[in-house]
């Protein structure tokens, strides 16, 4: 993903910035996988993620959205990663093949 100074403090705006950034055959691979099967991209895309998002740190804005979102306050950052490849792959389900671009 490309470095962008400004992070992310809401999984949506996350969602978004991955819209944008990520290659379309990354978009296919997400969009094509089950709920279930999410997992597959935790140690891959989940890293970058939890990497580039920085949500490793203390005051990480957009860790405090995505526990509000799963009502879990002690959310773990792993967990985080996950509940923003979900919203994205749910996200991408609503695109038409081939338009899998960044939609607001």
């Amino acid at each position: 993903m490309a470095d962008n100074n400004e992070l992310p403090t809401m999984v949506s705006e996350a969602v978004n910035r991955l819209l944008s950034e990520l290659p379309i055959e990354t978009k296919y691979q997400i969009k094509d996988s089950t709920d279930d099967s999410l997992i597959i991209f935790h140690f891959g895309l989940g890293v970058a993620i939890r990497n580039d998002f920085r949500l490793w740190e203390k005051d990480s804005k957009l860790l405090e959205d995505c526990k509000k979102i799963s009502g879990d306050p002690n959310l773990h950052v792993d967990d985080a990663s996950g509940i923003i490849i979900k919203t994205l792959w749910k996200r991408l389900q609503k695109f038409p093949p081939p338009e899998l671009i960044w939609e607001d």
